[in-house]
């Protein structure tokens, strides 16, 4: 009976985010109407609630019990229209084609089909509202402002021979330096949708932070950073993950999932999930782990973690520029927008 009872409650803890209501997504925002930018306290949140702890445990529990052989594969959840043709990938950028000798098609692959799936989603996300010239973040410390994108809404940046990503930040222009609801310090993967992780400044009553971070930039595209605080559950991770995806697509938003520089589980095996589930949705990969294995330390501070901080401008004329964990972070993840901003700007 305890055992039955621990599994109800996974089912209503850790399924509910996947189904779609559509009365809860934002109407058409007029982009011309400045929307909050909340600050978010870095602390390490509250405590878990308890059926967020009983669900991580009978996930694990019962996900290591299960057979690889006979589990069934669970089918992509693409939104794809059978009427929508499959556009070819995004032509080839007209600067260098590798950073540090890793070629962008490994950083940022775009095969075919998460072309296609790409379109799919923004089509979707437009016929909802979602604003085309805003995008958010969601992940833990290793995305929060000033850090993570900023100098390319404060201008400190040079993009020297990758000039053709310009277009990109002039679209989503006023997105780089926000970091919203969807980026707090400490937060895991299987917290993503308790609603003691949601600011209650900005978020309402019982809104997880993620409908909440929705609600209030009413994005088109995301981008996914999770993992440098999930350690010792890997099918926990892969669930939680999944979740978040399906949930995006549902809502009408291109989720863009990105790799981390450190090793904090001990292993890669985080971003080789996330690798994993970005193919199995066809949605983006941004693979920043394999640019920061060209980096001194892989680019980290001194808590092995969080990329080191200099307050140096993104000067990419610059050949010791391209030894720094923050731009080359900067660099690959605009790139991957921009590889989605040519998909949806062609196809739609």
């Amino acid at each position: 009976m305890k055992r039955a009872f621990l599994f109800i409650l996974l089912l209503m803890t850790a399924c509910s985010p996947a189904t779609v209501n559509e009365t809860q997504v934002t109407p058409h925002v007029d982009s011309s109407v400045t929307r909050p930018a909340p600050v978010v306290e870095q602390s390490a949140g509250p405590t878990p609630s308890g059926a967020t702890l009983t669900a991580v445990a009978v996930l694990s529990e019962e996900s290591d019990k299960s057979d690889p052989a006979t589990e069934q594969p669970r089918p992509a959840v693409t939104n794809t229209p059978t009427a929508t043709p499959t556009p070819e990938p995004s032509p080839t950028p007209l600067g260098p084609q590798e950073i540090n000798g890793i070629p962008l098609s490994d950083l940022v692959p775009m095969p075919p089909e998460t072309a296609a799936n790409v379109a799919a989603i923004y089509a979707r996300g437009q016929e909802l509202g979602r604003d085309p010239k805003a995008f958010s973040k969601l992940g833990d410390s290793t995305i929060l402002n000033p850090h993570f994108l900023g100098p390319f809404d404060e201008g400190t940046y040079n993009l020297s021979d990758f000039g053709y990503l310009q277009p990109t930040i002039d679209r989503w222009r006023g997105s780089f330096k926000r970091h919203g609801v969807g980026a707090h310090f400490g937060l895991h993967s299987w917290t993503v949708f308790d609603p003691m992780w949601a600011d209650e400044k900005w978020c309402e009553p019982g809104e997880h932070l993620l409908a909440c971070e929705l609600r209030l930039q009413n994005p088109s595209v995301l981008f996914v950073r999770l993992g440098s605080n999930d350690s010792g559950s890997p099918s926990g991770f892969r669930y939680n993950v999944r979740d978040v995806i399906k949930y995006a697509i549902e809502h009408g938003v291109i989720p863009i999932i990105g790799t981390k520089a450190d090793r904090f589980e001990g292993s890669n095996e985080n971003n080789e999930i996330l690798r994993e589930l970005a193919a199995e949705y066809h949605v983006p990969l941004w693979d920043f782990d394999l640019l920061a294995e060209t980096l001194p330390n892989r680019g980290l501070g001194t808590d092995n973690i969080h990329l080191a901080i200099e307050d140096l401008p993104h000067d990419y004329t610059l050949p010791e520029t391209f030894q720094r964990g923050h731009p080359m972070q900067d660099l690959t993840a605009l790139i991957a927008l921009d590889q989605v901003r040519r998909i949806i700007e062609e196809t739609n």
